[in-house]
């Protein structure tokens, strides 16, 4: 009889842990819908958000997560231009893929940037000067369509992380992302027919004068534009000279996560050592 109770007892017990754990489920699941039904709720009220500053200026932001989400599903049409208002040296560091360096001392835009396109404006972070600069500049070109990226690059780089960068030969980091060819060994690959995807990132005009056979031609200044055109993973840069190369090749690898190959010596010393060349 004891048995029979300590039996009966264990199974109320268990049934009893088995409830609690379904009711913690429950509660687990109705937080996670109702987070999921608000945010996209959310979303739309953070984008385009009003923000109005001590010293008088009002604007509209946009959230680096909101910015990332809509360059992700905007049709290529449909892109808006990313203007990066920092100098020069801090945008070729590191900036947003695509985005078109313009600082205020380039100003006016009329000529730069269509009137009619949507315009996010991109400085170091809300302490920017330029950004005041900026929206003066851009009310009064009659730009009415514009949103500054809320907390600047360092938002940017903190939430979602996704940049390029010019290359510095003397970082280890960037060095990392790129492998060698010898310009001997490329030259027996082309002999043998072994499939090689070869990207010229000289100027149209220097390619014309001769290349290598089968490189495609997309000059440095358009990669970031024609990204999409390199279609393979393993690809050798060949440019005006190693540093060009290098440089490209770095923003390759930091667009599509591809280690490019660059060739030593540059087209120059391909030339040079009379290796096959196409006009």
């Amino acid at each position: 009889m004891e048995n029979t109770n300590e039996i009966s007892k264990n199974k109320k017990e268990q049934i009893a842990i088995a409830i609690g754990f379904l009711l913690i489920l429950i509660v687990i699941l109705i937080t996670l819908f109702r987070s999921n039904l608000f945010s996209g709720e959310d979303d739309a009220q953070n984008e385009g958000q009003i923000v109005k500053e001590d010293n008088g200026l009002e604007y509209k932001a946009i959230t680096a997560k909101d910015l990332h989400k809509k360059i992700l599903l905007a049709e290529e049409n449909e892109q808006p231009v990313l203007l990066d208002i920092r100098p020069f040296q801090t945008y070729a560091d590191e900036h947003i893929a695509d985005a078109i360096n313009i600082t205020p001392e380039e100003f006016p835009l009329e000529q730069k940037i269509d009137l009619h396109k949507s315009i996010i404006v991109i400085g170091e972070n809300p302490e920017d000067e330029n950004i005041k600069k900026t929206i003066t500049q851009l009310e009064k070109e009659d730009f009415k369509n514009f949103m500054v990226l809320a907390g600047g690059m360092e938002a940017w780089k903190q939430l979602v992380g996704v940049t390029v960068n010019y290359g510095n030969p003397n970082s280890f980091e960037d060095q990392m992302k790129v492998s060698y060819v010898e310009g001997k060994d490329l030259n027996d690959a082309l002999k043998q027919n072994v499939p090689t995807f070869i990207l010229d990132v000289r100027t149209a005009e220097e390619y014309a004068k001769g290349h290598i056979p089968g490189a495609i031609n997309i000059p440095a200044e358009e990669l970031e534009k024609r990204r999409k055109e390199i279609t393979e993973k393993r690809v050798v840069v060949v440019g005006i000279n190693e540093l060009q190369e290098f440089q490209s090749s770095v923003q390759i690898y930091d667009m599509l996560l591809v280690s490019p190959f660059v060739l030593n010596g540059a087209m120059p010393e391909w030339e040079k050592n009379g290796y096959l060349i196409q006009k």
